[in-house]
């Protein structure tokens, strides 16, 4: 009875532990495709002549309880190339003209 009431608690936290990971990284994959999607809707809407760089990145974190002793995070981080393509097409045509 005694090894019952050590170790059926010990077993709850880990499988809540496990539950909280893996719920973590379902997070994780969440706010990648939300910086993703803001990165393509401002490629969508850039209208300029010359290549402009977009960074952006956002953390996701999770907080130490239960068996966890240390927070955890990860920063997803993004960095994408923006050019007009019209305009470097235009341009081309322009440049190569004979």
């Amino acid at each position: 009875m005694v090894e019952a009431a050590v170790s059926l608690p010990i077993i709850i936290l880990a499988v809540m532990l496990l539950l909280r990971v893996f719920v973590f990284y379902i997070e994780i994959a969440v706010k990648q495709t939300a910086v993703q999607k803001d990165a393509l809707e401002a490629w969508d809407s850039y209208k300029g002549c010359t290549m402009k760089i977009y960074e952006a990145d956002k953390n996701v974190l999770l907080v130490k309880g239960g068996l966890l002793k240390f927070d955890v995070n990860k920063t997803i981080y993004v960095k994408a190339y923006f050019y007009n393509e019209d305009a470097m097409v235009r341009a081309n045509k322009m440049l190569t003209k004979e």
